[in-house]
């Protein structure tokens, strides 16, 4: 795809960092853009500055946690009618967070929540909006992984378990996703990106989400 103009993109974890820049950049090409966050006061900068400095396209803000599919398939609703539209052009599961880092020693609430956001998020997402990109004309998955979909540890004196995990569940899928695109659905595409260490807010954004969780 290399036109984006009129386009309709989705992006998953849109608060900030990657998620955030993606907004700015498709949205300087004229892409209409949809963005969730499970931290509000993240979602609302990015979406108050993307619509400020980009008001010819369309972009809406949705709250979910992408680990619950009731959020999610709520998220996919509000999209579909804040955007007037019955198909997407561009999926980027991006949204995802720290912790859970040893198998050993963290506790299954710390473990289960990073998994559940890093790798269900992408699965349920992609479920929720497959229909959505089959309706397209052309349409694009991405889905991020991390270098620790390749190497399963921080180094040899730090576990990172079960974010490694759901990287490598996500790098996985997204391969098995390109030959079952080429059979049965020519006219999408899927793409995997690996990024090594990115200053993002990752860290802060998981204790945020861990003070909304216990409000």
């Amino acid at each position: 795809m290399k036109n984006f103009d009129g386009k309709i993109a989705v992006i998953t974890g849109g608060g900030t960092g990657m998620g955030r820049e993606l907004t700015y950049q498709l949205a300087a090409e004229g892409c209409n853009v949809s963005i969730c966050d499970v931290i509000e006061e993240n979602m609302e900068e990015t979406f108050e500055q993307a619509s400020k400095k980009y008001p010819q396209v369309k972009i809406t803000k949705h709250l979910c946690d992408v680990s619950s599919e009731d959020d999610v398939l709520r998220f996919r609703d509000e999209v579909l009618e804040q955007q007037e539209t019955e198909h997407i052009n561009l999926l980027f599961n991006n949204a995802g967070i720290g912790g859970g880092a040893s198998f050993v020693l963290s506790g299954i609430e710390e473990w289960e929540r990073t998994f559940k956001i890093c790798w269900d998020g992408v699965y349920l997402c992609s479920r929720a909006f497959m229909d959505a990109l089959l309706k397209s004309e052309e349409g694009h998955m991405i889905n991020t992984s991390s270098v620790n979909g390749f190497w399963a540890t921080l180094g040899h004196s730090q576990p990172h378990t079960s974010y490694s995990a759901a990287k490598f569940a996500v790098k996985g899928f997204t391969e098995a996703l390109i030959n079952d695109f080429r059979i049965n659905a020519p006219h999408l595409g899927v793409s995997l990106v690996m990024p090594g260490h990115i200053g993002t807010s990752i860290s802060e954004n998981l204790e945020k989400f861990g003070k909304k969780r216990h409000s």
